[in-house]
């Protein structure tokens, strides 16, 4: 038993349809059934209420019937229906009557929910134009009307979408990544997870062909290796444990020289640290007894500077020049410039 999603559209009973709602809902079955025809040869299930949305995951069928329209007329009693969404669709322009403009859209929305059990897969409030929208004047007034109609949409669940239905604004924005306007519309019909689709099945014999292949070559490639290991006479195996007997004293007698050589380095390192530290606190108490003359402490400060750098390099401390900056004025005795 196959299984329809239905949309209710309109801003009024099918049978009184104003132009608006009808000019939309003909602009989407025109859209997906020109769609249909290009993807698949003129085959098309699509009708004045029905149509057929298919993309690459899945396949739905998609009824649109008014906010209170009966749907016994559509479709047939062995087929089954799910309430799925809901479009309000009203005039946008300013001169907009009474009963079209957005003000009515209240006791529309809160009758169509008394009466019928709107889905909310899809909820669009579509404010039409024919030609560019009235609110994108830039003036306050406008935008203080557009965020006053988004904060009613948002309170009741619908995206609000401002959609130009001249030729021109039915054509264009569908290759752009942020769509507006009808392009919008479309995208949000065709991406809506209806409670209708069935589901494609995956292509998956091209992955299983790759994936046979690449596990063929890795059972090939460790056969190779296991052979080559498990035959300790090939001269492969002969010449690689040749070359670790040679090698296994030369590494260890080299790290053993390595790590001598770089011990002794670092304890001479330390014991001239020391002779600095100490040349550096004479000078200290030298320049406290003024036993030593400004030029002179200038110069032995400097030199004690520079020798202590270089052990800090020894030593691995000193990684760049601001921290031998920072190291020298911090490790001075107090009173050596």
């Amino acid at each position: 038993m196959s299984c329809h999603s239905i949309v209710r559209i309109g801003h009024l009973n099918s049978k009184e349809d104003g132009c608006y709602t009808t000019q939309l809902r003909s602009s989407l079955l025109n859209y997906f059934a020109t769609s249909s025809s290009s993807n698949e040869g003129g085959d098309t299930k699509n009708d004045m209420h029905r149509l057929a949305i298919s993309n690459r995951y899945f396949d739905a069928s998609v009824v649109f019937a008014g906010l209170n329209e009966s749907t016994d007329g559509i479709i047939s009693p062995a087929e089954s229906t799910v309430e799925d969404g809901v479009i309000l669709v009203f005039d946008s322009s300013p001169a907009a009557a009474q009963d079209m403009c957005f003000d009515s859209l209240n006791k529309v929305h809160d009758d169509a929910e008394k009466s019928t059990d709107l889905g909310d897969l899809l909820r669009l409030c579509v404010g039409v134009s024919f030609g560019p929208s009235p609110l994108a004047d830039g003036t306050k007034a406008s935008e203080e009307e557009f965020s006053r109609r988004v904060l009613w949409c948002l309170d009741r669940g619908y995206e609000y979408v401002e959609a130009d239905m001249s030729p021109i604004g039915i054509e264009s924005g569908h290759n752009d990544r942020d769509k507006e306007g009808f392009a919008r519309i479309i995208e949000a019909v065709s991406s809506c997870m209806w409670s209708s689709r069935v589901m494609k099945k995956r292509a998956v014999v091209s992955t299983t062909s790759a994936t046979a292949v690449n596990n063929d070559t890795e059972k090939n490639n460790a056969n190779t290796d296991d052979a080559t290991k498990s035959d300790p006479n090939s001269d492969a195996e002969r010449e690689k444990a040749a070359v670790a007997n040679l090698m296994e004293g030369v590494d260890k007698d080299i790290d053993s020289k390595n790590a001598t050589d770089e011990i002794r380095q670092q304890e001479m390192a330390f014991h001239e640290l020391e002779r600095v530290i100490a040349d550096a606190r004479n000078i200290r108490e030298s320049s406290q007894n003024e036993s030593m003359s400004d030029e002179e402490r200038r110069k032995r400060a400097g030199d004690t500077a520079l020798r202590m750098m270089e052990l800090f390099d020894k030593l691995g401390l000193g990684d760049d020049e601001e921290d031998s900056d920072e190291t020298e004025a911090s490790s001075l005795p107090d009173g050596v410039e």
